[in-house]
């Protein structure tokens, strides 16, 4: 497993102040709502089967799984997630349909086999206030990278809208997006898990 020296700061620094402050860091840091891995069983069971080994974020081939950092909860410290700044999740019309290469470097069953149909770790949401086609400037890019067909629409006028109920949370419209800061943000919101 290939850490950046960023990761491998992360885990030190993330590791050290949870032992630290492992009675007051909960009430410090409550934390924030993650995007997991295709896969993932629910919250609190990953978190005590995942072993933290690294090896589902050094399977990734767009680099969108992370390690988690003391900033989303200190439970969470070194487990993967989902950062579509990094990159987008594949596990649909991608190079990981079919076999999911994060699942499969698992040795815990923190990340189970799912059918590509029943992906979905989250949904991406929009901001009008700095998304270009809704300050009528020309971008089509959210509607143009959407592997999944209803996921975003165009309205008569060209602006794009996101539809949670279909979004996969893939995360190729936040990757893609165009906008400085983005004007796409990935959450769990509607995410199943195992």
């Amino acid at each position: 497993m290939n850490l950046t020296r960023r990761e491998f700061l992360n885990l030190i620094v993330g590791g050290s102040i949870v032992v630290a402050l492992s009675g007051s860091v909960p009430t410090i840091l409550p934390g924030r709502d993650v995007v997991r891995p295709p896969g993932a069983i629910t919250e609190d069971a990953f978190n005590s089967f995942c072993i933290r080994c690294g090896k589902c974020v050094a399977a990734c081939p767009t680099h969108a799984l992370v390690f988690a950092d003391i900033f989303d909860g200190w439970h969470k410290v070194g487990t993967p997630k989902v950062d579509a700044l990094k990159g987008p999740c594949e596990a649909v019309k991608g190079r990981c349909e079919g076999n999911l290469r994060c699942v499969s470097q698992c040795p815990t069953s923190a990340l189970r086999n799912v059918k590509t149909e029943d992906v979905k770790i989250g949904t991406a949401l929009i901001d009008r206030t700095r998304c270009l086609a809704w300050l009528d400037k020309s971008c089509l890019v959210c509607f143009e990278v959407c592997p999944i067909f209803g996921a975003v629409t165009l309205t008569e006028d060209g602006k794009p809208i996101l539809n949670a109920g279909i979004c996969i949370g893939c995360g190729r419209c936040v990757y893609a997006c165009p906008a400085d800061p983005k004007a796409l943000a990935l959450t769990p919101d509607g995410e199943r898990r195992i």
